[in-house]
């Protein structure tokens, strides 16, 4: 073999380190601009059998705009959105499609009313409850217009907390437990614990900003499947208005105030503000992918005014769009039951 003089090897190698340098600065780059970080798939990831001889698929992770995610195809880049903190998701295979701060512990407002919901379904019987004025007069009244000393049954409870976000009905629902408000807003915490909402506390049933009192984009899209999945709560998700009154007294009409789902009827969920949580919002949207009708979950947490629907839609529409290669970050405890339902018409046979 003829051997190359050693000027000539040194050259090489000086050259191919050279060469190294440059390629890790590139991706070093591209990451740091919020482009791309890629490896090979395990096959865990990809789905090839270990030893098959297929090539393995690759799964590439991106941070861009603030949105994390794993890609096995292109993708277009995610858009910019002003909130605090977010969450998409499939919500029938419930796979966490991207993220931001997604279990980042922060106040959630009226969307903890869907928590209030579901635990009232188990807690509060039908039976009519007589409202106090302290639950008719919450610290903070985004309310349904109780009349103290009045009979409510809790149909029309469920009915001022969930549609136009009555913290006086959400008052009434936990003071309606058999044990108490303070029984129920323990139950609630059960609840969540139970659903796999771990990021989650309830300080009140109201959701208004209390110490202790929390949930997280993750925890929010858990609580709306629940919601989703409750045979009492859910025809709520569905009505635009509904009638709140005393039992054989004057009733009143109240509307949904989730502009989201009045914008998108056939979209599910439950909207919220406060000052110190800003604009609270979480959705599941059918919406039209490359495979067919999906089931899109989006939950934000902290948008600035008049960003919470914007920002919302921007992301289920992106989501919507790239579907077919989002191959997932994370994935959502199992729902307690089947959706049912409205939206149930646009659960895929083979999720």
């Amino acid at each position: 073999m003829k051997l190359r003089p050693a000027r000539y090897r040194l050259s090489r190698m000086g050259a191919a380190r050279a060469a190294a340098v440059l390629v890790a600065t590139a991706l070093t780059a591209a990451v740091a601009i919020g482009g791309w970080e890629g490896r090979p798939a395990t096959p865990a990831d990809a789905g090839t059998p270990a030893g098959s001889g297929a090539p393995a698929q690759t799964i590439e992770q991106h941070r861009i705009h603030g949105t994390r995610f794993r890609s096995d195809g292109k993708v277009t880049a995610p858009p910019k959105v002003t909130m605090r903190a977010w969450a998409i998701a499939d919500m029938d295979t419930g796979t966490i499609l991207a993220v931001h701060a997604y279990r980042q512990h922060l106040p959630e407002a009226s969307t903890l009313k869907l928590l209030t919901a579901v635990t009232a379904s188990f807690r509060v019987p039908a039976r009519s409850h007589q409202v106090s004025y302290a639950e008719a007069h919450p610290a903070y009244c985004t309310c349904a217009g109780l009349i103290p000393g009045k009979w409510y049954r809790r149909s029309a409870l469920l009915t001022g907390m969930l549609l136009p976000s009555g913290n006086d009905a959400a008052e009434a629902i936990a003071g309606a437990d058999p044990h108490g408000r303070a029984a129920f807003i323990a139950a609630m915490n059960r609840r969540a614990l139970r659903l796999g909402a771990t990021d989650t506390h309830a300080a009140n049933p109201s959701g208004l900003t209390a110490a202790g009192a929390y949930s997280s984009a993750r925890d929010l899209l858990i609580l709306l499947r629940a919601a989703q999945a409750n045979r009492l709560v859910e025809p709520y998700l569905e009505k635009l208005s509904g009638q709140v009154g005393p039992v054989r007294g004057p009733m009143h009409t109240v509307y949904r105030g989730t502009e989201y789902v009045n914008l998108y009827p056939t979209a599910q969920g439950k909207s919220g503000f406060t000052t110190p949580a800003g604009n609270t919002l979480v959705v599941s949207t059918p919406i039209a992918t490359p495979l067919g009708v999906r089931r899109i979950g989006v939950a934000t947490l902290g948008a600035p005014g008049g960003r919470s629907v914007t920002g919302t839609r921007r992301l289920t529409e992106w989501a919507a769009a790239n579907y077919p290669f989002l191959t997932g970050v994370a994935t959502l405890p199992p729902a307690p039951g089947p959706v049912v339902g409205a939206q149930a018409a646009y659960v895929p046979s083979t999720p």
